[in-house]
């Protein structure tokens, strides 16, 4: 019987199927109706799951159409190269319709915020100052304002979806881009980038380049919205608003120097952090070899170092930050001492009730505009700056394909070639890493079909860099290069994949068992195969960590073998292993299955080099390939049948073969690990179908728990534990800090409260007191105003200062204890932890906690006690008509309880999705070169499992955008519902309160 509550929370749509057929899953927005898809009730679903217990990968959407990453992608490489190869210009080549879209809809939101405060409430006012009270009146406009902040949630919220949906799609198309170009990238490129600094770019330079579009409108748009309120100011207080005029301008200025200012100090700590990443990828990408030689201690005091730099800089940045918002969040004020000093003191004019609240409402709309503007420069310098560092590094020089002419590029020369069955020819090459220093001189090689050629000669001869030549990875400057097959590579530091062994020794081709049992015995695998916890389902650490040099070596070796190749270019891949391993690698590998293959293989073996089975020498000396004679020749050597049996020559192993369902024996005990099973999910040949990652949206596994190694990344369920948070305060300096923190923040909100209680007490005045009396009072009023308008300034400023020192002292501090702990802890984590979860830690997570943490938490405090400031004040005011706002707090609280919960899970799931990303552009990055040398369709295999990967990492980004918008509709529509009561309360209660009392409700609601 199907389970009800799996029924009732299925976060998927269904469509109609026969009995006994599972319905194909379907996006629910793709299914939604309009009213869902108006109020997002397609998302509550995930909400309601989420609630019932802990939210999984495979909870998670997969993206519809749209949104595949394959798709994205290749549009936006058109645009791309389209626009001058510049990421911004692709941009709005693309998304040009979303982007002025979402334009219309900010412009929107901003003339229906301004209708409140530059319409209603004056008109409010005046209602409650006439001598009769127009009641319908007075809910016409409470209606319509009703109508319109109604309206305005709901575009609101769509324009934040779209422009979610609109930065995904932009963050994955760049970050596919930056992994397809790491991929590509040539010699000297690979230097001017190391592989900490394209780890970067993917993880924060694409994060921040996606918040371009929707703060790109405010540049226009917040100039607008001032214009409206200085117009609206002139009609209240006439040319008195000239005066505040200029302090805007010059505010302006100001700020517009400060941006200048965060924009170096921005560039300069993200130049250091690249250094800092660049160094932390190379301590852990060698940890194994840091512990051998303790040289932890020397890692830690330079990680410390350039840390300090950085912290240095980013607190340089804090100041400039402090000072910009302290002076804009005091801009209002200064603005409003100026208009009103001028108003009163020079052009003695009495102060009003409706001028003075009108005016506030109309400034603190101002100030919204003014402290929303320092973070719009902010985040728009930070993409201007991270989308330059990706158009420099995106147009950094790739490898030239045409340095090796192939069968394919070069049909003719390559008859030409056949007809001598030469497989591998350089005529007249010059060739070096750079233009100016030319390392081989006008050499020439010709290899023919079946022959086992040995290079060898001093160290730093230049065997490798030959080997680079024949790959296409060497810069040339004349000559021709011509490789007439498939080929197979081992390159002389063995790149070892994060996966089991069969998935690195397949590497992506079909299992076939006689096969793959002929390639394990030949690289003399059988019994290493039988150690492994699992057999050949044993996975791999990170580089190989948990396996010796040998196996490493045999293991890529074994991966040259089953590919088949025509060619086989191996550069030293018995180095690692002992004499005797040597010896029957030679005779089962060399000699045997690879007996009817091109093989080029790099040595320094005296037993191999004046070996009789070897059928050319060429050894480099000065820059020249000297070809000697060999001891005798293979023919005469091989009157014995091989002992293993050769691959067969003629055909590849994928244009004929079947595979059989059968695996290659491994310990008895675990036999029962091995099902059948037609092919590897690396299968990529023929219809080049990618494979399935080991973690997926339907949480399906490759292989079963016991021979994994690396332990999935922790997911903690349910709330926050407390001490996260008491290790965060603690970290910051104790609870003492905390309480700085809040009291500093209690301060600020209690000196702005006092403002407006004392512009309440002062407008009542008006009312109360003769007009001389009240012209002789008002050089006092002004005083106190403009005094308590500094303090708060001051507080301010106290306040955001020690958050952000407070704060950065907690990063500091993580950082350190995280750092010192990973150096400290046994090899048996980093076998079970790839580098790019690490990476991540030490990326994005220490960004968080330099900045954005501190940033959120004042935000928080401060949120809260205006809100609790202000609900008191309404109820104060409101007398017991205050009790009706407290079962809309009620109903506030508890969504946000429900919406808490899927909330926390879809934080994680993204921080766990993320690192897959990291870690495959790490290991991709290491294994470049290999990965090309076995041709374009390995190549784009690993382009389509990056693609899987930001797919996984898009969708748990979709689900939390989604709900999101969920909760922010419904907490706003309860918004609109509280301002509602309270402007109704204001008509019941017309005659009981006093007049400034209305306008303050009316202004702080």
């Amino acid at each position: 019987m199907r389970d009800i509550k799996a029924v009732q929370y299925s976060t998927f749509a269904t469509t109609a199927a026969d009995d006994g057929v599972a319905p194909p899953l379907v996006h629910p927005l793709d299914n939604a109706g309009l009213l869902s898809k108006l109020v997002f009730s397609w998302a509550g679903p995930l909400v309601a799951l989420g609630n019932e217990r802990q939210l999984a990968l495979k909870d998670m959407w997969s993206l519809q159409p749209a949104n595949k990453v394959a798709k994205i992608s290749s549009t936006f490489k058109v645009a791309y190269n389209a626009k001058g190869k510049s990421v911004l210009g692709g941009f709005f080549s693309m998304y040009w319709v979303q982007f002025w879209c979402l334009g219309a809809m900010q412009l929107f939101s901003v003339v229906a915020n301004l209708y409140g405060p530059g319409y209603v409430l004056g008109e409010i006012i005046s209602i409650v100052q006439a001598p009769s009270f127009d009641t319908t009146y007075a809910l016409q406009l409470i209606g319509s304002l009703l109508a319109i902040q109604i309206a305005n949630v709901f575009v609101t919220a769509h324009m934040n979806f779209l422009d979610s949906v609109v930065s995904l799609q932009f963050m994955a198309a760049i970050r596919s881009m930056l992994f397809e170009k790491a991929m590509n990238l040539n010699a000297a490129s690979r230097k001017v980038k190391s592989t900490g600094e394209i780890t970067n770019l993917v993880s924060t330079d694409a994060a921040r380049v996606m918040e371009f579009g929707l703060n790109a409108h405010q540049f226009w748009i917040v100039p607008i919205q001032v214009g409206c309120v200085l117009y609206l100011l002139y009609n209240l207080v006439g040319w008195s608003i000239f005066v505040g005029f200029g302090v805007v301008f010059a505010i302006v200025v100001v700020n517009a120097i400060v941006a200048v200012l965060l924009g170096s100090t921005q560039k300069e700590f993200s130049t250091l952090k690249d250094l800092r990443m660049k160094l932390v990828n190379e301590l852990f990408g060698s940890i194994q070899v840091v512990k051998f030689n303790a040289w932890e201690e020397k890692f830690l005091a330079s990680v410390r170092d350039l840390r300090a730099t950085e912290v240095n800089a980013i607190w340089k940045f804090m100041r400039y930050l402090v000072f910009l918002l302290t002076f804009l969040r005091g801009a209002p004020t200064l603005v409003t001492i100026s208009v009103f000093a001028t108003f009163t003191l020079w052009m003695r004019q009495t102060l009003t009730i409706t001028i003075v609240f009108s005016t506030l409402a109309l400034f603190t709309a101002l100030q919204d505009a003014i402290m929303t503007l320092p973070m719009v420069i902010l985040n728009l310098v930070q993409a201007l700056v991270s989308a330059k560092r990706i158009d420099e590094f995106l147009h950094l020089d790739e490898r030239d394909d045409a340095v090796v002419m192939t069968p394919r590029t070069a049909r003719a020369a390559a008859d030409i070639y056949a007809s001598d069955r030469a497989v591998v020819a350089i005529e007249s090459g010059h060739f070096g890493w750079d233009d100016h220093t030319p390392f081989f001189k006008n050499i020439n090689l010709k290899v023919r079909q079946g022959e086992f050629v040995v290079v060898h000669g001093a160290v730093g001869a230049g065997k490798s860099s030959l080997c680079s030549i024949l790959l296409g990875e060497m810069h040339k400057t004349g000559g021709t290069v011509f490789v007439g097959g498939d080929v197979a590579y081992f390159s002389q530091q063995p790149w070892i994949q994060h996966t089991t062994v069969r998935e690195n020794i397949l590497f992506g081709r079909p299992y076939d068992r006689v096969k793959y049992q002929a390639v394990v015995d030949a690289c003399a695998l059988t019994a290493d195969m039988a150690s492994f916890p699992a057999g050949d389902r044993a996975e791999i650490g990170p580089k190989g960590l948990n396996l010796s040099g040998g196996q490493k070596a045999r293991i890529s070796l074994a991966r040259a073998c089953y590919s088949d190749a025509d060619i086989y270019i191996l550069d030293s891949p018995l180095s690692a292993v002992d004499a005797i391993v040597a010896k029957e690698i030679f005779s089962k590998c060399f000699l045997g299955l690879l007996k009817h293959k091109t093989v080029i293989l790099v040595t320094h073996s005296p037993e191999i080099i004046e070996s009789g089975d070897v059928d050319r020498l060429i050894l480099i000396q000065d820059g020249q390939l000297v070809e000697r004679a060999t001891s005798g020749t293979a023919a005469q050597a091989s009157s014995e049948p091989p002992l293993v049996a050769p691959l067969r020559p003629t055909k590849a192993y994928w244009d004929d073969e079947s595979n059989l369902p059968v695996y290659l024996p491994v310990h008895r005990e675990y036999d029962m690990l091995l099902t059948p099973s037609a092919t590897t999910p690396y299968n990529f040949h023929a219809s080049e179908m990618l494979f399935t990652q080991k973690v997926t949206l339907s949480g399906t596994h490759t292989f079963d728990d016991l021979g994994r190694l690396v332990v999935e990344e922790e997911c903690r369920e349910g709330r926050v534990s407390k001490s996260v948070a008491n290790r965060y305060f603690n970290a910051m300096g104790g609870w003492l800090s905390v309480a700085v923190v809040v009291l500093t923040s209690v301060g600020a909100q209690g000196v702005q409260l006092a403002t407006d209680l004392w512009l309440t007490h002062w407008s009542n005045q008006s009312g109360s007191m003769d007009p001389g009396a009240f012209a002789a009072a008002t050089d006092a009023n002004m005083i106190v105003y403009a005094l308590l308008g500094c303090a708060t300034c001051v507080a301010f400023a106290v306040q955001m200062s020690a958050m952000y020192g407070f704060g950065l002292v907690a990063s500091q501090k993580l950082f350190d204890d995280m750092l010192t702990n990973l150096l400290q802890v046994p090899m048996q984590f980093f076998d079970t932890n790839p580098i790019g979860r690490i990476l991540n830690r030490f990326s994005d997570d220490v960004m968080a906690c330099d900045i954005m943490l501190a940033n959120t938490f004042v935000t928080m405090v401060g949120m809260v006690l205006f809100i609790v400031s202000t609900a008191g004040t309404a109820i104060f005011i409101m007398q017991w008509y205050g009790l009706g706002v407290l079962p809309l707090l009620y109903v506030y609280v508890r969504l946000g309880a429900y919406y808490l919960s899927p909330l926390r899970d879809l934080n994680r799931l993204q921080k766990t999705t993320r690192s897959p990303v990291i870690t495959l552009i790490s290991e991709g990055i290491d294994g470049s070169v290999t990965i090309r040398a076995y041709g374009d369709k390995q190549l784009r295999r690993f382009y389509r499992l990056q693609q899987s990967n930001v797919e996984t990492f898009c969708a748990t980004m979709f689900a939390q955008t989604a709900l999101r918008q969920w909760f922010t509709l419904r907490v706003q529509l309860i918004s609109c519902a509280i301002v509602t009561l309270m402007l109704l309360t204001i008509v019941v209660l017309q005659g009981a309160l006093s007049h400034g009392f209305v306008g303050l409700l009316v202004t702080r609601t």
